[in-house]
């Protein structure tokens, strides 16, 4: 990206401001959301850099995975594996999608859903069961400590009054139901919902079977004083195509080498949280949550015809508390104190396996190894609104890791114990600006520090612990919004992330550092409402990565960012009970090696369209995804060159029918 862009983008964001100076008295507008408005912690603290899912928009695309809601938020990427329990990732903020550097902190229900190594587990969850979903791109928001780096993701589970049977049938031998039912008893709301899914694929062996049982219930004991406990059951069982070489996976898409016939595995979830919330006055708010989850994955796995057939175990068990105090001292005035601790148990599993089969072989223990990882977080923050044309918030935020470890890798007889490294207390500042100045306007900018702290056995030493430290993040944002139009809406930021000593993870678990590290890129969007009948809405984002470091590989792109990203899309009520939706994902190609050779892989431009019915008793929608049959793929780097690519199809032309009946 030419230096001479950043200050360009400075300028072009402030466009609006120059041609509305002249406008009435200013005033705040509401922040520009995907679909509807945002919570008010967004609102009020975090509005620049937010999107938000609504719960219409969720039950009109009709998904089968739940981050492929995510595509219409500008900034967001996925690397789709298609691999069994092993599905997909997703990026923000010219960080990999593969999930080479975590560094998106996942919340289901205000409760933390990242494994130890960072990877999202929010396909726990099945689209109706979804509320709403809130993407906050950046570094100024200090709710969150652990993978926090580049934002996060939130994800509200349904809780209002209804009842809800969705039937849907599909391509691949697709079959899936989703229940939900709200009731509201007394001072006591429940929830519950059921989630069952069953498919073949569209490649051979990958038969996919995935259930989500769960429930809330929630006691108001009057006014000011609730508690609520959530209880979620999830697993999946799904067997995975493997990878292809490059001409057979173009030419054959569909298959799946012979050697792949016992890749698969199983995943199951546990999540169990109390919510307690109590108003000590009307200007005074505390909320405390505490959790439980369970987190099981076995996987077996041969990536290749040369490489053996393995079995990959991983049990994590996660604890922890979330206090927040929030306190309304004037109109003008607020302060909110947080503190939050989490405790991981983690048993990381490698073993051989007997004659290619779904056997372990356990006098062949590649990796045994145990951790225990204990993060302490807090932060304080002051927000203040002056002025009508004025607000900002700033905040401190301070964490501190402890933990064990031992392991017994390579059949060792001998327990190595290790010591987490004394990473000290890692302080991050935070910055919220906010200026309204005229009703359609509004200017933010945001500056933040995060973390990227190892992981797995990267996090300890048996030598110097102080030998080590976290990779510091330093990011910051200038943009605008503008309702240039009753009828439009226009957001436009420029934004940068620096690293100060990044690492990746490897496909078996290591981890590599890359040093220091800079992104920096143009998020653009637009909703439009052209006449009563027609929506139209898109997003751009425009992504540089570059690795700084001296020696071979400084100046070169980070593996795995796309150089852009881009959804459009239409709705149009062809009758009042009738409407149409087309939508166009594109995304370039990224890198697979550090080296930049061998060329870029995964770009595609998919369409997909529905036409939802509303039946007055319920909907019926019908979707037709990948609508042009393009062939894309997700490949992973064998090498160091390109030149020994393994490669995973994603699906073709697909279509699906789905019925949902509304219970009175």
């Amino acid at each position: 990206m030419k230096k001479t862009l950043p200050s360009t983008l400075v300028v072009t964001s402030l466009f609006p401001v120059l041609l509305m100076a002249d406008s009435d008295l200013p005033a705040e507008i509401a922040p520009m959301v995907v679909t509807s408005d945002a919570p008010d912690y967004v609102k009020d603290n975090l509005a620049g850099s937010v999107n938000e899912i609504s719960k219409e928009e969720i039950q009109i695309q009709q998904v089968t995975n739940v981050m492929e809601l995510f595509t219409r938020v500008p900034g967001v990427y996925l690397a789709r594996y298609n691999q069994g329990i092993v599905d997909s990732e997703m990026g923000i903020r010219g960080f990999s999608a593969e999930g080479t550097t975590p560094h998106a902190a996942t919340l289901i229900d205000g409760i933390p859903s990242n494994t130890h190594s960072g990877f999202s587990e929010m396909n726990q969850l099945f689209p109706a069961d979804i509320s709403n979903i809130d993407v906050y791109k950046g570094n100024s928001d200090p709710r969150y400590g652990l993978f926090n780096i580049a934002g996060n993701y939130n994800i509200e589970t349904r809780s209002d009054i209804g009842r809800e049977v969705t039937l849907t049938a599909g391509s691949y031998n697709e079959k899936q139901v989703q229940a939900y039912a709200g009731e509201q008893t007394g001072n006591l709301r429940h929830n519950y919902f059921f989630g069952y899914r069953d498919a073949d694929g569209y490649r051979d062996n990958e038969k996919t079977e995935k259930y989500s049982a769960s429930g809330r219930w929630f006691y108001d004991f009057n006014d000011d004083t609730s508690l609520g406990f959530i209880a979620r059951f999830s697993g999946i069982d799904a067997d995975a195509a493997g990878f292809l070489d490059r001409d057979v996976a173009k030419k054959h898409p569909t298959r799946s080498a012979d050697y792949a016939a016992q890749d698969g595995g199983e995943k199951h979830t546990n999540s169990f949280s109390l919510h307690f919330d109590h108003a000590f006055s009307d200007s005074l708010d505390w909320s405390l949550k505490s959790y439980f989850n369970h987190y099981k994955r076995e996987r077996w796995v041969r990536f290749k015809q040369d490489t053996a057939l393995q079995n990959r175990n991983d049990e994590e068990d996660h604890y922890g508390f979330i206090s927040t105090l929030s306190w309304e001292i004037n109109p003008e005035w607020k302060v909110q104190w947080g503190a939050d601790v989490q405790k991981q148990e983690v048993l990381e599993q490698r073993f051989g396996t007997v004659g290619f089969q779904r056997e372990r072989d356990r006098n062949a223990v590649n990796r045994d190894r145990h951790y225990e990882f204990i993060s302490y977080g807090s932060y304080i923050q002051i927000s203040n609104s002056p002025f009508d044309w004025l607000s900002w918030n700033a905040a401190m935020r301070a964490d501190r890791l402890r933990g064990e470890y031992w392991d017994k890798d390579l059949n060792s007889i001998s327990k190595n114990e290790r010591n987490i490294y004394d990473f000290g207390t890692i302080v991050q500042p935070k910055l919220n600006v906010f200026i309204y100045p005229t009703d359609d306007v509004t200017v933010f900018f945001n500056y933040g520090q995060s973390f990227q702290h190892p992981v797995g056995k990267n996090a300890y030493t048996a030598g110097d612990t102080s030998a080590r430290d976290v990779s510091m993040n330093d990011g910051w944002e200038l943009g605008s919004k503008w309702a240039a139009l009753s009828t439009l809406e226009l957001s436009l930021s420029y934004w940068e992330q620096r690293a100060s000593d990044e690492y990746i993870q490897l496909v078996d678990g290591s981890f590599s550092n890359v040093g220091k590290t800079l992104r920096q890129g143009v998020d653009l969007s637009f909703s439009w409402q052209a006449n009563t009948q027609t929506m139209v809405w898109g997003n751009v984002s425009k992504i540089e990565s570059e690795i700084q470091t001296p020696g071979a590989t400084d100046g070169n792109q980070l593996i795995g960012v796309p150089d852009y990203t881009a959804s459009v899309g239409v709705n149009y009520q062809l009758t009042p009970k009738l409407m149409w939706q087309t939508t166009l994902d594109s995304q370039s190609g990224s890198y697979v090696n550090t080296a930049n050779e061998g060329g870029k892989f995964g770009k595609y431009n998919l369409v997909n369209t529905s036409l939802n019915y509303d039946a007055g008793w319920g909907d019926i929608n019908f979707r037709v995804n990948n609508l042009f049959n393009e062939y894309y793929e997700y490949v992973y780097d064998w090498g160091t060159d390109g030149t020994d690519t393994i490669h995973s199809p994603g699906n073709g032309v697909n279509a699906s029918l789905s019925v949902s009946y509304r219970f009175k």
